[in-house]
């Protein structure tokens, strides 16, 4: 990826159409918006200096989840505070990226930068609970019912993620120098032994008909100055998912702090009690994220110069924190 070089095609390309942007075509600059997450899909803010919107951009592989969101986006946008879509984008304008939606860009600070995310919190775990029900959505995505259970879910979201990673890694082990070979046969093993365990526990054996976002993490999730919110990046959504899934990414920064007894509450309150047994299994799948995960980005950020030092200082930060206490609550 050559980052500024991208940059210059988005903004030729806004220059373009600067109508459909609703954009003053003389004025346009596009800038690379970094997501901490990985370097699957690529963002971009462009604006003419007075508007502002948001460009992402997938590759040809991973764009059946951006069309889903585009048959669904007024009915996010008017019940769960996504951002507004502006249009679709069916050219390549970077190297392998062939679709795209353009949206309003939500001007706001990632819920993990305020000073009390509580009350966000609160809202944002009532907007979950309606969604993990919506039948409107399910009406409009589902073509057929799906023989599929808690299990398979957590399989598909964190088992099979993991797998992919440790193939990457393994292919680029010497980028690693602080991950041993022994690591790694022990990183297989954990994998394995998760899946097991889930797949053999009575609380995933029921059928997974929740509608989920996916990826409720901080980043996700936009407050302004009023802690009025907005959630972002819904291409992950699935209308055969685990509500759990979404309540335990969104409360993992809180998971063993003194806010957490409260967060319980809340959870028990909206999906009842059952839901935290499986909500136990995700934190710990979690954690592993951080442990693995990271190392697949570690590499990804090879291809990417210009944010290469900034984003593999994070991903080993995250990996050498999460390693030992993953060790520490869970190896037997």
């Amino acid at each position: 990826m050559e980052l500024h070089q991208d940059e210059n095609k988005v903004k030729e390309w806004a220059e373009a159409n600067p109508q459909s942007l609703g954009l003053n075509r003389s004025k346009i600059e596009a800038k690379y918006i970094w997501n901490p997450g990985g370097f699957v899909n690529q963002s971009y803010r462009i604006t003419d200096g007075q508007t502002i919107r948001h460009l992402k951009l997938s590759q040809e592989r991973k764009a059946t989840r951006l069309k889903q969101w585009v048959m669904i986006n007024e009915h996010l946008t008017h019940n769960y505070k996504a951002p507004r879509l502006i249009g679709e984008v069916t050219q390549e304008i970077t190297s392998g990226y062939s679709y795209g939606l353009v949206f309003d860009f939500i001007e706001g600070k990632p819920l993990g930068s305020i000073s009390d995310p509580l009350p966000v919190i609160e809202k944002v775990l009532k907007s979950l609970h309606r969604l993990h029900a919506d039948k409107e959505i399910r009406m409009a995505v589902a073509s057929e019912d799906k023989d599929y259970n808690y299990a398979d879910a957590f399989t598909d979201e964190y088992i099979t993620r993991f797998e992919e990673d440790l193939q990457i890694i393994r292919a680029e082990r010497h980028l690693l120098d602080f991950v041993t070979t022994d690591t790694l046969d022990w990183f297989d093993t954990e994998v394995e032994a998760l899946r097991i365990m889930v797949s053999q526990h009575p609380s995933f054996q029921r059928k997974a008909t929740d509608i989920v976002h996916n990826d409720i993490n901080w980043q996700n999730i936009l407050v302004d100055n009023n802690n009025d919110f907005w959630i972002i990046d819904w291409d992950d959504l699935t209308v055969f998912g685990d509500a759990a899934m979404d309540y335990s990414v969104l409360l993992w920064p809180l998971y063993k702090s003194k806010d957490w007894a409260y967060c319980k509450d809340l959870v028990i309150d909206l999906a009842g009690r059952a839901i935290l047994e499986r909500i136990e299994f995700y934190f710990r799948a979690k954690l592993l994220d951080d442990v693995i995960d990271v190392l697949a980005d570690y590499i990804d950020a090879e291809h990417v110069p210009e944010l290469k030092e900034m984003a593999q200082k994070r991903a080993k930060e995250i990996h050498l924190r999460a390693y030992p206490e993953y060790l520490r609550l869970y190896a037997r």
